[in-house]
């Protein structure tokens, strides 16, 4: 699992490397002259909401056992079909437009509670014998590059990295409620358009790949009775929407 992590790693600032390269040609070090006054005139404040529609995680269970340091277990069994449910998610956040066409934002967000459900093998095949509920909280640094505005529409791509807080609940052993947290390595990469709906305010409609690591259970029980398992690969592809308020108005 580290050495996976390490990989996203590596494909994230490959990403922000190449999307750094294509605003160096606009960003010059200075803020936008036009339209802007200082500091405070770059700044814009973004709402957002979606929908996420999980890729299926890996899902394995200790037998006999808990999982070490790096999430595995000695002997385990692992799940025959994951699947987290689609759910919604809504976010705000702070960003600067440095130049015409780079921005850079700070965002947060929370993700409702989604089921986990599958079958495990080895216990009764082909029954459903997880039924847990999945959640997150995450914050983002991020950049986007503008590429150009036509007609009042600006498509944009980018990315970015951060931290998320997963958490697994409702899943119950012997040992009372299998709950657990983990703090992992996210990131995302986003394509979208924005529509100037004013001068200042503009409708953000986005497509974005998000991958927010993993969440291990806090009980260790017998195989018969799942209550620790570890969910690796909490990812998605999500559809959002929202609004930007550019304080100090529009760039182009």
């Amino acid at each position: 699992m580290m050495g996976r992590t390490l990989l996203r790693v590596c494909f994230a600032a490959l990403g922000m490397g190449i999307a750094g390269a294509a605003h160096s040609a606009d960003y010059d070090g200075r803020l936008p002259d036009d339209g802007f006054s200082g500091f405070m005139g770059c700044l814009y404040a973004r709402v957002d909401g979606g929908v996420t529609m999980y890729a299926r995680p890996d899902v394995i269970q200790p037998i006999g056992g808990g999982f070490s340091s790096d999430g595995a277990g000695g002997t385990t069994t692992s799940a025959i079909n994951p699947q987290i449910d689609p759910t919604g998610f809504f976010e705000g956040g702070l960003g600067c437009q440095v130049a015409s066409s780079l921005r850079i934002e700070i965002t947060g967000g929370v993700r409702l509670k989604s089921s986990l459900t599958d079958a495990f093998s080895g216990v009764v095949p082909d029954t459903d014998t997880l039924n847990a509920n999945i959640g997150s909280q995450y914050v983002f640094v991020s950049s986007y590059w503008d590429i150009t505005n036509y007609a009042g529409f600006t498509p944009y791509a980018g990315g970015g990295i951060g931290a998320s807080r997963n958490e697994i609940s409702g899943l119950a052993g012997p040992s009372g409620a299998a709950n657990g947290s983990e703090y992992d390595f996210a990131y995302h990469v986003s394509v979208g358009v924005a529509y100037d709906l004013t001068e200042n305010l503009k409708f953000d409609l986005a497509y974005r790949y998000i991958d927010l690591g993993e969440v291990v259970s806090g009980v260790d029980t017998a195989a018969a009775d799942p209550g620790a398992i570890s969910v690796d690969g909490i990812e998605g592809h999500e559809v959002k929407v929202g609004l930007r308020y550019h304080f100090g108005g529009s760039a182009w």
